[in-house]
């Protein structure tokens, strides 16, 4: 990727806003771990349930992980790219209520508490192809 410019932190949640997936990354029996997940926007931070990923609660709870969601245009070239860096708990609830959102988590969901919110617009490499090879200039 090329150029890029930065997004004020309004619209970087007006961004995560226009998505429902993201990538949580926690660390996991101190591995580092980078999951898919569905998430949705919550009292000024993002809430993301584990689904199918089971995940042992210290590894979510008071801890410091990162978050990110992107969209990329491969015709127009483009997209965008938003993280967030943030302290978490593990809960089992959506908005109070108990949840069960996928096995074997049975419902875990990780509350992302914001400490860092970045983004950037992206230009995507002319010599990249969306097959993953290199197109040489000239």
């Amino acid at each position: 990727m090329e150029r890029k410019e930065v997004l004020s932190e309004g619209e970087c949640w007006q961004l995560l806003a226009t998505a429902t997936v993201g990538r949580l990354a926690l660390s996991v029996h101190a591995l580092p771990a980078i999951l898919p997940v569905q998430y949705y926007l919550e009292d000024g931070g993002i809430a993301a349930c584990l689904g199918q990923f089971d995940v042992p609660e210290q590894s979510g709870h008071d801890a410091v992980v990162a978050f990110s969601v992107d969209q990329i245009d491969e015709e127009n070239r483009s997209g965008w790219s938003v993280n967030v860096i943030g302290l978490s708990t593990f809960d089992y609830r959506v908005n109070g209520v108990l949840n069960d959102c996928g096995e074997p988590a049975a419902g875990q969901i990780v509350h992302l508490e914001p400490k860092v919110v970045t983004g950037q617009r992206l230009t995507l490499c002319p010599f990249i192809t969306s097959h993953g090879s290199a197109r040489l200039p000239g």
